[in-house]
């Protein structure tokens, strides 16, 4: 066919025939094609076998995107859980060592953000300095300013090194407590604990949770 249509728009452009015949040309290649389709059954099998191979392909892809979107929300769902009965401190009998994790991770991220604060300051600080040092290399003393200067540029470097780590420690302990809660309410779910701050929770799980099989229903019979 390539080689047709490459036949036809030589013969329209370069040997100057009018457009009409390029595309009577075309045409005809077009009804040569269906007519081959039309006659050949195992053509026509193969054509539809490959259509219908990539249909359930690209099905199977929005299944699979809309399985991995409800299972999302299932996870935001039981962090929300765990952290209305953290917040709430609701049956803490049941849940102590899920409790004493929290509170650790709590401790743990407030000590960070004070560090965290601690080292910014710092660096506010030795910024300041290096500003004051650069007016001073104008004076007499402009050696031991300029040794000053480098001393509180390489302070900047380490402390931003410290900060960068501090954030980077922070973020995963942030991470540790978002998992805490979600396997705190999981676990709240699968008890399905008495509370008045819970049903619509449950309510909502349930609607997901049936969502995720009739997906997993539907990615199964495509095979």
């Amino acid at each position: 066919m390539n080689d047709l249509l490459s036949q036809a728009t030589a013969a329209s452009l370069h040997e100057g025939l009018p457009y009409w015949i390029f595309w009577f040309l075309l045409s005809l290649i077009v009804l040569l094609l269906l007519f081959i389709l039309l006659r050949d059954k195992d053509l026509r099998r193969r054509l539809s076998l490959a259509l219908a191979g990539a249909n359930r392909r690209m099905q199977k892809k929005r299944l699979q995107l809309r399985l991995s979107r409800e299972k999302r929300r299932k996870i935001i769902l039981c962090r929300g859980i765990g952290r209305t009965v953290w917040g709430g401190k609701i049956a803490p009998e049941r849940f102590g060592p899920s409790f004493d994790r929290l509170g650790r991770f709590e401790a743990e991220i407030t000590a960070r953000h004070a560090a965290l604060q601690a080292i910014n300051d710092e660096i506010s600080g030795a910024k300041t300095r290096v500003e004051d040092a650069k007016k001073k290399r104008r004076g007499p003393a402009a050696s031991a300013a300029n040794d000053e200067e480098r001393t509180f540029k390489r302070r900047i470097r380490d402390l931003e090194r410290k900060s960068k780590a501090e954030r980077r420690r922070l973020r995963e302990s942030s991470r540790e407590k978002s998992r805490e809660y979600e396997r705190l309410g999981a676990l709240a779910d699968e008890m399905r604990l008495e509370h008045e701050d819970l049903p619509e929770f449950y309510a909502r799980i349930d609607k997901v949770n049936r969502a995720v099989l009739s997906v997993i229903d539907k990615i199964e019979k495509l095979g």
